[in-house]
């Protein structure tokens, strides 16, 4: 039976309504007003879609279906459709039922509190953004918006500190905890900031960090400094964070390994905060959603202690010169340099080497000797990981272009460097070794 058919059949079956999201408190505001109709059934699901850049916005639109009578819901039971980052390819829409979002909801409050004050900082189309309103919601927590949010303007310490400020006087007089979520990006401007960043951050009763790898040093400084910060791991797929520094909600089962353990280390998630699947996508279902799990592409460990450690993608391994070579590991060692702020890795297709690692970095502060820099990153990752995975080209890099969930744009890195190279601004690294 196609969609059509259950729609001629079933008329009143629930349908999906696009809401556009403008940058800025009015775009926040806009969804907040059709989330709580789309949590408790009496309106429509809804499919949060930021209005800018007009090309993916259409796309969404045109894949995903939404106000289309011919394309109804998969499930009555959906109450928000989330498009995935795109970090790494085209977005999906990932179909997040009301018994998700609430079972999430409320396994988060039960970690975290639920008398809490959100300050919403994230984009509120993307899950990190959404699972602040629907927290919010669930708990009938106020919420205070960052002028910022949504891109209406560029993330300034200064403007979250106001923000930070005015909350912390509504906080102080109804007892509730101060909490927010923010992209590592987020996190690094505010302590580069000095002392009116760090002051915001110090006055959060906790202070989330996802979307993208936080480095070892940021989350040491952040701890010196006396910054409750709880590291989350998630995706669209399990209604965002489900792992808080290391340790699944209730209710969240984390195993490693494929079922047939041909892949040990994959992380496959079970539990009711899981997503129903793919709008429109059977085909991804077979291959992402098995038996109630979703099959992640992360690699992780469980410590003795039981805790779960991020070891990076499974699908980022290119083959160098016969030799496989996992991009984030490299990432990772690369990270931890004292010297580092933001890492990259991309791979660039070589007739002799077959694919060739390509790392692209952000420093601290400016590097008077970047080649002995170089050249001390190139000796770690040889002696560590091996000589197949030394980068052969590094470029400095002022910043990574990055995409609104937080997460760096590969796409846009390796279309770029694939013309810099082309135009001779770089030279191509597969000529010597």
């Amino acid at each position: 039976m196609t969609q059509s058919d259950i729609f001629r059949e079933n008329p009143l079956a629930r349908k999906l309504t696009a809401v556009t999201v403008p940058p800025g408190m009015g775009g926040v505001r806009k969804l907040v007003s059709m989330m709580g109709p789309a949590l408790d059934g009496t309106g429509p699901a809804i499919l949060p879609i930021a209005t800018q850049p007009e090309q993916i916005l259409q796309q969404s639109l045109e894949s995903l279906k939404p106000d289309d009578s011919n394309f109804p819901l998969e499930s009555d039971d959906i109450a928000i459709v989330c498009a995935t980052s795109g970090s790494t390819g085209a977005p999906r829409g990932v179909l997040l039922s009301q018994q998700a979002l609430q079972a999430s909801a409320f396994a988060f409050g039960a970690r975290f509190g639920t008398n809490n004050r959100w300050v919403m900082s994230m984009p509120a189309h993307r899950i990190a953004g959404i699972m602040v309103l629907v927290r919010s919601w669930f708990h009938e927590s106020p919420l205070e918006i960052d002028p910022s949010v949504g891109g209406a303007r560029p993330f300034a310490a200064a403007a979250f500190a106001a923000t930070t400020l005015s909350a912390k006087r509504e906080s102080n007089k109804d007892g509730r905890a101060l909490m927010v979520s923010l992209v590592p990006t987020q996190i690094a401007r505010l302590l580069e900031a000095g002392s009116v960043g760090i002051e915001a951050l110090q006055t959060y009763d906790l202070v989330l960090s996802g979307a993208a790898a936080t480095p070892q040093p940021m989350l040491q400084r952040l701890r010196e400094l006396g910054i409750n910060v709880s590291i989350s791991y998630g995706m669209t797929e399990t209604c965002g964070g489900c792992v808080f520094d290391g340790r699944p909600l209730d209710g969240v089962r984390i195993s490693l390994g494929t079922q047939d353990d041909i892949e040990p280390g994959r992380i496959t998630i079970s539990g009711d905060v899981n997503a129903s699947g793919y709008r429109l996508r059977p085909d991804l279902d077979a291959l992402s959603f098995i038996s109630g799990q979703v099959q992640t592409h992360d690699a992780g460990k469980l410590d003795s202690s039981g805790l779960l450690h991020i070891l990076g993608r499974l699908d980022d391994v290119v083959i160098v010169g016969g030799v496989n070579v996992s991009l984030s590991a490299v990432e990772s060692l690369i990270r931890h340099h004292p010297l580092i702020q933001d890492v990259a890795l991309i791979d660039i297709q070589d007739e002799l080497w077959g694919s060739i690692p390509i790392a692209h970095l952000v420093t601290r502060t400016q590097i008077s000797d970047p080649a002995n820099l170089i050249a001390e990153l190139q000796e770690t990752i040889g002696n560590k990981i091996g000589r197949a995975a030394v980068p052969r080209a590094m470029y400095f890099a002022t910043y990574l272009p990055m995409l609104d969930s937080g997460k760096i744009d590969r796409i846009s890195l390796r279309l770029q460097t694939a013309s810099d190279i082309t135009e001779g601004r770089f030279p191509h690294p597969g000529s010597s070794r």
